[in-house]
């Protein structure tokens, strides 16, 4: 009998060692879609969460087997979901249904096996609510474990499936619906579905109270008179679980061990099937009374599982478009790879993506996709009563197309330009949202077959929206941190120039001095009378850009008054090119546009823009080369066509170009070329000046764009309005 005995237990072992690397454990497809469903849903509460988990028994002990492992280092094990629930948070509970849903679609487990998953499911969430029930009417007032343990009673005859198919197969094949065969069949194979779950449970760190309610569930029923109440509990709510109307020969049992009345267990019975009956129906599942065959039922199963293996296959495809914006550095880069994304997700090269200026309260044209737009154009949707459907689709937060607003005649001017600019015959406006803030809008263009195709995927288009709405704010939050960073560091600078100011001013003096009494000398006809008065300029301006470092973060008023900027630039070409040029072998090229005519602007802003850029490009041509300074009068015919849509005239724009030939700028430092210290000149170099050039264009009404490849030199283009005002700082 001994020789027997340890036989049977080495076979355990040998079960158990193959268990010991468990896969998951398998779930409804209806809970799974759910559940992750409740997940997407920011508007879903921790609790409705919960309720969903502790419907499933392979959920629920995934989830507190991870919450009570040794790595979170609890005094105390956590028997409630919703407890685990603030624990974990939301982003790992939906890592652990992304999971579970991935295993479940590879796996064995199907309709047509003899381990029904329904009725499995069906009999431990009725098993689980009857525990509970009785928890509540007897002393033993603990329903939370007392649904856990229920719950989670067979849990050892998943594992047992999942693991050994072939030999449980056959024991359920040869059992049927009745348990003693059940219990005989597995004793045979070596080890009971009691003791595998059991052991599982202990692996998942559960209290002593839960792993013996699954050990002793089976047990004869004069051993479990002398056992704790949690085991009677789960012991009866088994017993009345798999109790068909027909025979209520089991309600006996629980009269002996609790004392109740026939009325209050079949009232007890009648509720919690109702209550089950509820749950399964807002899960979409569809059990069958226990008196009827256990056949599997394929139908509606079998079109959820599709649905929960699209939702796998979105995961997989969302892994591959992702890359890109995981690999991204820069906005720039984060643009260019959301929109690569897209085409790698759906096919669909012409998409725009905008993105929501919070200050300007506008939509801005980030990426084009390769759109032709007009030269030095921001193109721009205003958020504030708005009718065009990418204001409407990021207001409501839902994909919108043209088609039924063009059916209604509710398309406007804007959304037809937009239709056009992309060379399709429709749009689709993707809002892209995260933690209720919007970030910005996708709009693809594509023919109304396409269109159409691409609606039908809203699922996979709002997981992607979501992913680059999350990288797009991260940016933004990184740079908003970057800017108040730099802010404290010129607060610094300034504090520092406003101690160094009265001594540099001093010798300044000194110098104007010297100048005016070197022109008396020289006599008022001297052909460097000339000279001397731009280096009269130099130093009066010297003397206001030192004003102005002294508070380097405060707004600056600009004076504005008419400039030749074709006169401006020869000028400073001529002081420049006598100071810098012969040591260094720079040779200028200026090519002055004649019609150029003056533009009302801060004459000492411009020279400093000027000064500053010539300045850049000598000393990064170390071994000399040419500097071409060009300037041309723009009206642009793209810009008149733009505007003869909108109605209105077109601009007409300055454009000075500043071009060198020396080393390039490297990629890394172009990406972030006009913030502040950051710099290619090394160690005594502040990095300000590129900064302090673009913070001036822009407060010019200008814009400014560089060009660059190491090896082929350096280009800086500057467009401004002639007939716009100069704004205010």
């Amino acid at each position: 009998m001994e020789s027997k005995r340890r036989n049977m237990d080495d076979r355990a072992g040998q079960f158990l060692s193959r268990i010991a690397a468990s896969r998951v454990l398998p779930s409804l497809p209806q809970v799974l879609l759910k559940l992750l469903e409740a997940c997407r849903n920011e508007e879903t509460t921790i609790k409705e969460i919960a309720q969903i988990i502790n419907s499933d028994s392979a959920l629920c002990g995934r989830i507190l087997g991870i919450v009570n492992s040794p790595f979170y280092r609890r005094a105390e094990k956590i028997v409630r979901v919703d407890d685990a629930l603030f624990q974990l948070g939301r982003d790992a509970v939906r890592s652990i249904a992304v999971s579970a849903s991935i295993h479940h679609v590879f796996s064995r487990v199907n309709g047509q096996s003899p381990f029904n998953m329904k009725l499995y499911w069906h009999h431990a969430l009725l098993c689980a609510v009857l525990a509970r029930r009785l928890s509540e009417k007897t002393a033993f007032k603990a329903p939370e474990l007392s649904f856990l343990s229920g719950i989670l009673h067979d849990v050892g005859r998943v594992v047992l499936w999942v693991h050994f198919p072939e030999e449980y197969g056959k024991v359920l094949a040869d059992a049927g619906n009745r348990s003693e065969l059940l219990l005989e069949g597995e004793a045979r194979m070596g080890i009971t579905h009691a003791e595998v779950g059991a052991w599982l449970l202990r692996r998942w760190g559960l209290d002593a109270f839960t792993i013996d309610a699954a050990r002793y569930h089976h047990e004869p029923l004069e051993r479990i008179h002398g056992a704790f109440p949690l085991i009677k509990i789960v012991y009866a709510a088994n017993l009345l679980a798999d109790m068909p109307d027909s025979d209520l020969s089991r309600s006996k049992v629980v009269r002996e061990l609790f004392g109740l009345g026939f009325t209050d267990i079949t009232d007890m019975l009648s509720a919690a099937r109702e209550e089950v009956r509820e749950l399964a129906e807002s899960l979409g599942i569809q059990v069958a009374p226990v008196e009827l065959p256990q056949q599997p039922r394929e139908g509606k199963d079998g079109e959820q599982g599709d649905v929960l293996a699209g939702e796998v296959r979105d995961v997989a495809l969302l892994q591959t478009a992702l890359q890109g914006l995981m690999d991204a550095v820069d906005r720039d880069a984060i643009h260019k790879a959301a929109r690569e994304g897209f085409e790698i997700l759906f096919g669909t090269p012409a998409v725009l993506l905008f993105v929501h200026d919070r200050d300007r309260e506008l939509l801005v044209l980030r990426d084009t996709g390769g759109s032709r737009l007009p030269p030095g154009q921001e193109l721009t949707i205003p958020m504030g009563r708005n009718e065009s459907l990418p204001v409407q689709a990021l207001t409501r937060r839902a994909v919108l197309g043209s088609r039924d607003l063009r059916d209604r005649g509710a398309l406007t001017i804007m959304d037809e330009m937009l239709v056009h600019l992309l060379g399709g015959e429709e749009i689709l406006c993707l809002p892209l949202v995260t933690q209720k803030e919007t970030v910005g809008v996708f709009v693809i263009g594509a023919d109304r077959a396409a269109v159409q195709s691409l609606a039908a995927e809203t699922r996979l288009l709002t997981l992607y929206g979501d992913q680059v709405a999350v990288a797009l704010r991260l940016d933004q939050m990184r740079r908003a941190q970057a800017r108040l960073y730099q802010a404290g560091r010129l607060a610094a600078s300034s504090a520092l120039a406003r101690k160094v100011a009265h001594e540099v001013n001093n010798p300044l003096s000194i110098i104007k001095n010297y100048l005016k009494i070197l022109g008396m000398k020289l006599g008022p006809d001297n052909a460097a009378q000339d000279e001397l008065r731009i280096v009269n300029e130099e130093i009066d301006r010297v003397a206001i850009i030192i004003r102005q470092l002294t508070d380097l973060t405060s707004e600056k008023e600009r004076v504005r008054q008419a400039v030749d900027i074709n006169g401006l630039i020869r000028d400073l070409a001529a002081i420049i090119e006598k100071s810098f040029s012969a040591a260094s072998r720079i040779r200028f090229h200026l090519d002055l546009d004649p019609a150029l005519p003056g533009l009302v602007t801060d004459r000492n802003g411009m020279k400093q823009i000027l000064i500053n850029l010539l300045k850049n490009a000598i000393e990064a041509m170390k071994q000399g080369g040419s500097l071409f300074v060009r300037t041309k009068f723009l009206v642009s015919k793209d810009l008149e066509e733009m505007a003869g849509k909108a109605g209105g005239k077109a601009e007409q724009h300055m454009e000075i170009t500043i071009r060198d030939d020396g080393p390039g700028i490297p990629e890394a430092i172009r990406q972030r070329l006009f913030e502040p210290y950051v710099t290619t000149k090394g160690e005594g170099h502040s990095g300000l000046g590129l900064s302090v050039v673009h913070s001036i264009v822009r407060d010019l009404g200008g814009t400014i764009q560089c060009e660059s490849a190491e090896g082929r030199g350096t280009s800086f283009v500057m467009r401004f309005p002639l007939n716009g005002s100069v704004k205010k700082a």
